[in-house]
C-alpha cells in the first residue's frame, strides 16, 4: 500500500522522495506516522484520512502541508479506500521553493490554501483529472519551479544536517556549531529557522530511526539493551521512552516486523 519514488537529479538536493499510500482499508483504522525530520506536501485522491491531533479533516482532491513534527502524526480512515500522494522535502529543501521560517510550523497540518503554496488550486484540479502518472506531474511542476525561482540553499545548516545523519544522531551540538563556523546560539537559531527543530530535537529523531533499523535487524528479544547502547541511549527504559514518544508504540512491536517491511506508517484499530 505504501510506496516511495526517488526524485530526478534536479530535485534530489531538495526532496527526499515522493510517496504514495493507496489501497483498501477499514473505516476507523488509525495510522501512526513517525516524524522524519522533514516537511511534506500531501495530495488527496478520492478518499483520504483525518488528522486526529490537528483536528484536520482532509477533503478529497485537495492539498495539505504538514510541517516538521516532533512526535507521531495520527490519522484515522473514514472510508474503506485511501489514496494519498506526498512530497517529502529534505531539511532546508523547502527553502528552495518557499522562504518561510519552519519553526513557526512545527506540528502543524494546514490546508494549502492557508499556506504560501507551491501548488495552485488549478494545479490540484489538473493533477486529479489528468490520466498521466501523478508523480511525474508533480515532479514536472517542481522542476519548473526550481528554474523559475532562483533561491539559494542554506549551506551551513544543510551541512550540519548531513553530519547529524552521518553520525546517526549521536553528536555534540557544540562541536556541530564549531564545525559550521557559528557560535552556539546563532547555530541553534538558524537550525530552528531552516528545519523547524532545535539541533538536539532533530538529532533525537535521527537517533530514533537508527534504533528502529537496529530493532528490525535484531532477531532476539534479549538484545534490547545492546540495541539501546548501540543506538546511543543510556539504557533500555530510555529506548522505550523515545520509541513510544516518536512512534506511539514500543520497541517490541518493531522486533516482530520483517526486515524488508517499511515502518513509515503504523496501523492500529481505534
Amino acid at each position: 500500500m505504501y510506496k516511495e519514488y526517488s526524485p530526478c537529479n534536479i530535485l534530489a538536493p531538495f526532496i527526499y522522495h515522493f510517496w504514495e499510500y493507496k489501497g483498501e482499508t477499514r473505516s476507523g483504522l488509525k495510522f501512526n506516522i513517525p516524524p522524519h525530520g522533514c516537511s511534506d506536501f500531501v495530495f488527496t485522491g478520492g478518499s483520504a484520512a483525518d488528522s486526529i491531533r490537528n483536528g484536520l479533516i482532509m477533503k478529497p482532491y485537495h492539498s495539505y502541508f504538514f510541517g516538521p513534527m516532533n512526535t507521531f502524526t495520527e490519522l484515522v480512515a473514514r472510508t474503506n479506500f485511501i489514496h494519498i500522494i506526498g512530497v517529502r522535502f529534505r531539511p532546508c529543501g523547502l527553502f528552495r521553493f518557499i522562504e518561510i521560517p519552519l519553526n513557526e510550523l512545527i506540528n502543524q497540518g494546514l490546508d494549502s490554501q492557508e499556506f504560501p503554496a507551491i501548488f495552485s488550486q488549478s494545479f490540484i484540479y489538473k493533477l486529479c483529472e489528468s490520466n498521466q502518472n501523478p508523480i511525474d506531474t508533480i515532479e514536472h511542476e517542481l522542476v519548473r519551479y526550481v528554474y523559475k525561482n532562483n533561491m539559494d540553499t542554506e549551506k551551513q545548516i544543510s551541512y550540519a544536517v548531513s553530519l547529524i545523519s552521518r553520525q546517526k544522531g549521536v553528536v555534540s551540538i557544540k562541536e556541530l556549531a564549531t564545525e559550521v563556523c557559528l557560535c552556539l546560539r546563532q547555530f541553534e537559531r538558524k537550525f530552528k529557522f531552516y528545519t523547524g527543530y532545535s539541533p538536539k530535537e532533530y538529532s533525537r529523531i535521527i537517533k530514533f530511526w537508527n534504533a528502529i533499523h537496529l530493532l528490525k535487524s535484531n532477531i532476539s528479544f534479549d538484545n534490547l539493551l545492546s540495541v539501546a547502547i548501540q543506538a546511543g541511549y543510556y539504557d533500555t527504559p530510555h529506548l522505550y521512552r523515545e520509541v513510544k514518544r516518536l512512534s506511539g508504540n514500543t520497541p517490541n512491536a518493531f522486533l516482530s516486523l520483517p526486515t524488508n517491511e517499511k515502518v513509515e506508517v503504523l496501523h492500529f484499530e481505534l
